[in-house]
């Protein structure tokens, strides 16, 4: 979607931005279907965790696609984020 909002030079209504802006919200749509199917097997309390991935993702992706700065906060934050991931879903041993 941001791809598709940052190249909108010529109008917004053109028939590029309509495909272009489909496909993003197709792909959005097929995260929705992913998560749904996710909550039939998963636990919610280790799924609902999980989505923070996409900060992780995002991190990345938009470094890599939109020339974004990685800077040295950005990161302790995702490796935060990251370990908060860790602490929830890696799983306890029952105490005795």
């Amino acid at each position: 979607m941001k791809y598709t909002m940052s190249h909108t030079d010529e109008g917004v209504f053109t028939w590029e931005f309509i495909q272009k802006l489909a496909l993003a919200v197709s792909v959005y749509c097929l995260g929705i279907v992913n998560w749904i199917l996710a909550l039939r097997t998963v636990k919610l309390s280790i799924a609902y965790p999980l989505t923070s991935l996409n900060y992780v993702g995002i991190f990345f992706g938009s470094s890599y696609f939109f020339h974004e700065l990685i800077t040295p906060t950005r990161i302790a934050g995702v490796l935060t984020i990251f370990m908060g991931i860790l602490l929830v879903v890696i799983p306890q041993k029952k105490p005795i």
